[in-house]
């Protein structure tokens, strides 16, 4: 399909973004604490928890993933899957930081 949206860019752009703001969702849906969203980022990296977070954020690209093949928006998909793909390598890397 000829879209401006079937960009390899924009999805990865789109993937690099949506587990971020996911993320800063879950933080304000779920966290009653007085901590801003940084010093959160910061206190789940000294308990080493950091990488789960990161994990649980990137499912929501797996949704949008699914809607740009449905689509046909193969180029944006494969975006996705390399933003995806960036988020496990960071999330391989925060394991072995233990």
């Amino acid at each position: 399909m000829n879209c401006w949206c079937n960009k390899q860019l924009i999805g990865l752009i789109i993937g690099l973004i949506l587990p971020i703001a996911f993320g800063y969702l879950l933080f304000q849906g779920r966290y009653e604490g007085n901590l801003d969203f940084w010093n959160f980022v910061l206190t789940m990296f000294k308990l080493q928890s950091l990488g789960k977070l990161v994990s649980v954020s990137v499912l929501p690209n797996l949704l949008v993933f699914f809607l740009a093949i449905w689509t046909e928006r193969l180029l944006a998909a494969r975006g996705i899957v390399m933003a995806t793909l960036l988020y496990t390598v960071v999330t391989i890397i925060l394991y072995f930081l233990r």
